[in-house]
């Protein structure tokens, strides 16, 4: 039990260590005004991108619980009959 939380810490601190190095590049990346507007830019585009997936993801997802949800020709009778 002791050895999980040793390898918790480890794999925590070196999470930590590649994180804090990534934004310190990234914070003298954008202290050029010109690689900053390339990043938003960038940052724009995945946005626009994200929200086309989202909606082609919800738009599929509601195709399948409407098929789902939908009784077959088969179910139809049975469940009138049931309400007679």
């Amino acid at each position: 039990m002791a050895e999980n939380k040793g390898s918790n810490a480890l794999a925590a601190g070196v999470a930590g260590a590649v994180i804090g190095a990534a934004a310190a590049a990234a914070a003298i990346a954008l202290s050029d005004e010109k690689n900053r507007k390339k990043a938003e830019k960038v940052l724009e585009d995945l946005q626009k991108e994200g929200s086309k997936v989202l909606k082609e993801i919800s738009k599929r997802a509601m195709e399948i619980k409407d098929a789902v949800s939908k009784p077959s020709s088969e179910e139809e009778p049975k469940q009138l009959k049931a309400k007679k």
